[in-house]
């Protein structure tokens, strides 16, 4: 490979490697191809079906009627085009990405498959010559197109996956806390404190303790629920801008150990303004507020998918974890068949109030089901979300609900946790997480149980 081949554009690349492979070659590619694609296909499928996690995004008459056909379509197409048809080729590569996203299938399980149909084309090119030479320029060509449509795929499923989220405005309903009201007076106050703590830092001359905006429980909030919910405002422009200005300012302070005199009057102004916008941006959606449970005024389902496709795409870009926790009110029935209704509506309003006051500002409570809560935790590990669960279901265990007709209830909760690890599709990720809790229900209950550990 040489180091003017590394500079030019995919397109470009594939276009050099096709004019640079032997006639002889392409044709040897080409002939596998349309004598064995078949077979390729089969093995494909066959390989995805018996795969646990590819086989929940397939339905046999769906792969029988349209995705075989098509599959092995691509697979000829992608042998039999020459240099000046590199570019059709890149945008039908891009077509099957934005297909895979709109399925949401995942992309670790593209790359499984296309390990499949490498290793079944490899085995018919052993078998076409006898000539090492060739077998091994008909390999590495076939690795080199096989990767180039790789490329040209996932950049289309980007683009698709991240416009998913995008347009779905809705989103930024259920970026709210419990009302409007309510968040406001929580998020001023925690950009509060954070304002004391780094003016703090100044009086005491501590250039290196001095905490950014993204550090602060007011900056996780902002950057997981709050830029979305002011999405589409003016006001959210500016905050964007002078909260990563100011952080800017603020890393370069702490990697120096000298806080610039002009400083402490830069903060002061920064916040005065940043307070403003805040309270401004609140007051014209002080009216706005959707999506919740109207019992225990945590999300309802509607917008569950939108919410893990948005922490999806930030953990992707940004390298950073998430999890998924669903609970289960153990035995919900029994206390529904003993007490009333109503006694139930008030445990599920206990559980909730409890979920609510261990979770933080920036992660996101759904009533998933009758007796069943799923909490998305942002920036967080599986460990972490294990440990979150865990004092969740003891504090439920440890205190007891008092009727209003000073009745006692105790409560217990079960647990599933799973942790994002590059899956690209929500429904796999809650089916992890609800896996975790079938085990934590089978092995007695009042336990958490994690696709890591188990408590």
């Amino acid at each position: 490979m040489s180091p003017e081949f590394i500079t030019l554009s995919p397109l470009n690349q594939m276009k050099e490697t096709i004019n640079n492979t032997p006639v002889h070659i392409r044709h040897i590619l080409r002939t596998v191809v349309q004598d064995s694609g078949a077979h390729c296909v089969d093995l494909f499928y066959k390989a995805l079906f018996h795969h646990e996690r590819a086989a929940i995004f397939l339905e046999k008459e769906t792969v029988e009627v349209k995705m075989r056909p098509q599959l092995l379509a691509w697979i000829q197409s992608l042998f039999s085009t020459e240099a000046d048809q590199a570019e059709a080729l890149s945008e039908l590569q891009c077509r099957v990405g934005a297909v895979h996203a709109r399925l949401e299938i995942p992309t670790d399980i593209v790359v499984y498959g296309m390990y499949i149909i490498k290793q079944a084309l490899i085995t018919s090119i052993k078998s076409t010559t006898s000539n090492k030479d060739d077998i091994i320029a008909a390999i590495v060509y076939l690795h080199s197109m096989m990767d180039f449509a790789f490329k040209f795929m996932i950049k289309a499923y980007d683009i698709n996956f991240r416009k998913k989220v995008e347009s779905d405005e809705a989103f930024r309903l259920v970026s709210l806390g419990h009302n409007i009201a309510y968040e406001k007076e929580t998020q001023i106050s925690t950009f509060s404190s954070w304002s004391t703590q780094a003016f703090f830092c100044l009086c005491k001359g501590h250039a290196a303790d001095l905490p950014t905006i993204a550090e602060s429980e007011f900056g996780l909030w902002l950057t997981h629920k709050g830029m979305s919910l002011f999405k589409g405002t003016h006001e959210s422009i500016e905050i964007q801008s002078k909260t990563l200005d100011l952080d800017n300012k603020i890393t370069a302070i702490r990697k120096s150990g000298i806080i610039p005199a002009e400083f402490p009057t830069e903060l002061h102004k920064a916040i005065t303004n940043l307070t403003f916008l805040l309270s401004r941006v609140f007051r014209h959606l002080e009216e706005v507020e959707n999506g919740r449970d109207p019992l225990t005024k945590v999300f309802n389902r509607r917008f569950l998918e939108v919410v893990i496709q948005n922490e999806i795409t930030f953990a992707l870009t940004h390298d950073k974890p998430f999890s998924l926790v669903i609970l289960d009110i153990d035995y919900f029935k029994k206390i529904n068949d003993r007490h009333g209704h109503l006694v139930g509506d008030e445990v599920l309003c206990f559980v909730a109030e409890i979920i609510a006051s261990v979770v933080r500002a920036n992660d996101f409570i759904f009533r998933y089901g009758g007796e069943e809560f799923l909490i998305v935790l942002t920036e967080t590990t599986a460990e972490e979300a294990l440990a979150c669960a865990e004092r969740i279901r003891r504090t439920l265990a440890e205190q007891s609900l008092t009727l209003s007709s000073n009745d006692q209830v105790s409560v217990t909760i079960s647990g599933g946790v799973a942790a994002f690890e590059g899956e690209t599709n929500s429904r796999l990720l809650i089916h992890q997480a609800d896996e975790a809790l079938y085990k934590a229900k089978n092995n007695g209950r009042n336990r958490i149980v994690s696709t890591h550990a188990v408590l």
